[in-house]
């Protein structure tokens, strides 16, 4: 019985240690891949995937709402997210909501598109908000022809508050195109989807597009003017 009881707590001790190498993989360093007009670009493997997920960095000197603003603002198909074809909200708010959003690929590699549930939450403290991402197992939109739907996504647009009144943001996904997509594409898709589209909203915010948005479910911090 001694014996048994042995064996058992062993094979326990496996399949915890089984268990936790997705945590650590989840857990792996991010290198950086770009590095230029104040953007930072950084890629790092995920788990049980071919395909890195993306984290493009920057700041800018704009209102949380402002940015909001920008990211929900259908126009922001194409004067904001890079190769972005469509952006339609199916449903819902501006704070919750349900999104058809279709991407351009490279002749011959087809379009991508993905119905995805985009939501927006504040933390009560820091005011730091984030607009989180996640694919819909829906047909509320089929595909059109000749465009591949993606079979996951996910990610967010982290918006948080400086000291100096800028607004840095952080803009991390995954995705798993489907079908097939050469690694040259993977690779340009990681790096430029994250760089370019950073770098359109720090140009949309310098044109003072949105500038006077405000929603009532966003705080904005307090800005205090120093001197007389």
């Amino acid at each position: 019985m001694i014996n048994q009881q042995t064996i058992l707590k062993f094979l326990l001790g496996c399949i915890l240690i089984t268990n936790a190498f997705p945590l650590f993989s989840e857990a792996t360093e991010w290198s950086e891949s770009k590095r230029k007009k104040g953007i930072q670009i950084l890629t790092r493997p995920v788990a049980g995937s071919n395909i890195e997920e993306f984290l493009g960095k920057t700041e800018v000197d704009a209102s949380i709402s402002q940015i909001i603003a920008l990211l929900v603002d259908p126009q922001s198909c194409k004067n904001l997210y890079h190769q972005c074809k469509e952006l339609t909200v199916l449903s819902g708010t501006d704070k919750k909501s349900s999104v058809y959003l279709r991407n351009g690929a490279p002749w011959p590699v087809n379009d991508r598109d993905v119905i995805m549930d985009r939501s927006f939450d504040q933390n009560e403290k820091t005011l730091t908000t984030t607009m989180k991402m996640k694919r819909l197992d829906s047909n509320a939109k089929s595909a059109p022809s000749g465009v591949t739907r993606m079979p996951a996504f996910e990610g967010y647009w982290k918006l948080i508050p400086l000291a100096n009144g800028k607004t840095k943001i952080e803009y991390q996904a995954h995705f798993e195109p489907g079908g097939s997509v050469p690694q040259s594409v993977i690779n340009m898709v990681l790096t430029d989807t994250p760089y370019e589209t950073l770098l359109n909203l720090k140009s949309l915010v310098e044109q003072g597009k949105h500038k006077d948005a405000k929603y009532d479910w966003i705080k904005e911090p307090v800005t205090t003017n120093s001197g007389n």
